[in-house]
């Protein structure tokens, strides 16, 4: 949903046109302009994952900066859609929010604590990487969050059901669950495994293992065991879903499988002559997935169905995009290298 502050921001937007490397366009004889890429906050400090709601955009910083002050660790910020100004949810710590997630009412992450040089757990009993949740509606800057797990072993990835929070941590060979209510978390190791994406619809969860090179699911609501569900994949990564399909990346393409696949079916890939170089993020919305490229400073737009092409450019030229989300305001992501948080948007 767009604020009312919609119109006084799109005249203020306009006027940043000329450092928008031209990408403004005349919206025919009208008194603003449309910008399909623009710039919404800058000055961060290696800003990484991304998420959105109806209301705002929520990242996290692996490292500090200014408005930190003296902290070791990162950040994680919050800046309502349509405004200039950028929260700092979490007042300075040495914690380094990675993975981010949200529901209707709480934001997840992940961290890892900057001061552990060389263990996972201090001499006081703490755990060097951690799970947390705090509400939206939290004052802030909190002092921290509410802790879901202490471990060894950070979460790269985090998916939502409504009643859990699922990790992929690949250094400790695991998807680990806890529920969001807060409680005993549990485990499905994984010998020689290293899970890199996961993705969840109610009981089902799924994941990539690119150590084993597989797909698996799990229904979190029975007794059953993981089943693989693909084997002998070529460096499976970060995972999305829909209601049809499974979507992940490899080094240099982005794969589609059906979630009603019958034994026999494969992985289909999307892209006819691959990226240019290893994808970082992915999100999906509506007929699309986008892409991140971090080495290549591109930002990509594919469509799901339909025969393997290539994708389209949105945006080129970026300091190091990585984390990426999109809705119905537009695609939005993190610029890791040059500090930025962008939006696109064509509509």
């Amino acid at each position: 949903m767009r604020s009312s502050k919609r119109s006084a921001v799109t005249l203020a937007l306009a006027a940043l046109a000329p450092g928008l490397n031209g990408c403004a366009e005349i919206a025919g004889l009208e008194d603003r302009q449309v910008i399909p890429l623009i710039v919404i906050a800058q000055n961060q400090a290696k800003p990484r994952a991304i998420a959105l709601d109806e209301e705002a955009i929520y990242w996290t910083n692996g490292r500090s900066d200014g408005a930190q002050g003296s902290s070791t660790g990162g950040a994680l910020r919050r800046q309502i859609k349509d405004d200039w100004e950028v929260v700092d949810l979490l007042a300075p710590s040495s914690e380094v929010p990675g993975a981010i997630a949200l529901d209707a009412t709480h934001i997840y992450w992940s961290s890892t604590d900057a001061a552990f040089e060389g263990e996972c757990v201090s001499a006081d009993g703490d755990d060097r990487d951690k799970l947390w949740k705090l509400p939206k509606a939290a004052p802030v800057p909190a002092a921290g969050g509410e802790l879901l797990w202490g471990s060894c072993g950070a979460a790269e990835a985090i998916a939502l059901s409504a009643d859990n929070v699922y990790s992929a941590r690949p250094n400790a060979d695991r998807i680990t669950w806890v529920p969001k209510r807060g409680g005993t978390r549990k485990d499905l190791t994984e010998a020689g495994g290293e899970p890199r994406g996961v993705a969840t619809d109610g009981p089902l969860v799924y994941w990539t293992d690119p150590a084993e090179n597989t797909l698996s699911v799990i229904d979190t609501s029975s007794d059953a065991l993981e089943e693989e569900l693909l084997s002998n994949l070529t460096d499976p990564g970060l995972l999305v879903l829909d209601e049809a399909n499974l979507y992940w990346l490899t080094g240099d393409n982005v794969m589609r499988y059906a979630r009603s696949g019958a034994a026999g079916d494969v992985e289909v890939p999307l892209l006819e002559d691959g990226l240019p170089s290893p994808p970082t993020g992915i999100a999906t919305y509506g007929d699309y997935l986008y892409i991140t490229v971090k080495e290549a400073g591109s930002v990509y737009r594919l469509r799901k169905g339909g025969a393997a092409g290539a994708p389209e450019v949105i945006a080129a030229n970026q300091g190091g995009p990585t984390g990426i989300a999109a809705d119905g305001t537009g695609v939005y992501w993190t610029n890791s290298v040059s500090g930025q948080i962008v939006r696109f948007s064509d509509e």
